[in-house]
């Protein structure tokens, strides 16, 4: 898996998109109960409902290549992954709006090697060109990747019964995504 990330990152494309999705290790009524991923998965509220799971941080190019990837708990806030997750790569970075904060764009940004452009939430009072317009239009890629990734190459499960399993289970669909 390393491997492939790595020839990945040497043949990316200039404009790379960074979100996060969430990876329910088992349905909600069961967490108090779940005992294989108790020491790494935690409760957080997601875009349907509170879940208890991880959450996997990933990077990706234009032509849907994955750069990067980390699993950390579901309470981990998204921005602090950023720069882990982004420390060898260069060039335009997308993001969704969780991803704004005025200190993480300053450090994040490198004159003439990388910059982080993040869609504006509605109600801020922001201009944007036509150009990051057309940006932002591309952000859809990374969601076609979570999307393949859960429905076609099952990164979401609850059969493992082991951590091993869960892991396992995670680095196959990664594999058998970047493979295909």
């Amino acid at each position: 898996m390393f491997l492939l990330l790595k020839i990945n990152r040497q043949n990316a494309d200039e404009v790379k998109h960074i979100d996060a999705t969430e990876l329910p290790v088992c349905l909600f009524k069961n967490a108090d109960n779940h005992q294989t991923m108790k020491d790494f998965a935690s409760f957080m509220r997601g875009a349907k409902g509170t879940y208890f799971g991880l959450k996997m941080h990933l990077c990706s190019d234009l032509k849907r290549r994955l750069l990067s990837i980390r699993f950390t708990t579901a309470n981990k806030d998204e921005r602090e992954m950023v720069m882990d997750l982004c420390k060898d790569l260069d060039g335009l970075f997308v993001a969704d709006a969780g991803y704004i904060s005025e200190k993480l764009s300053r450090e994040f940004y490198q004159e003439h090697r990388r910059i982080l452009f993040f869609k504006p939430r509605k109600n801020m009072k922001k201009l944007m060109t036509k150009f990051q317009e057309n940006l932002y239009n591309t952000r859809m890629q990374i969601e076609f990747n979570f999307r393949d990734l859960k429905l076609f190459y099952g990164l979401c499960t609850s059969l493992p019964r082991s951590v091993d399993g869960y892991f396992t289970n995670y680095i196959w669909s990664l594999l058998a995504y970047q493979i295909v």
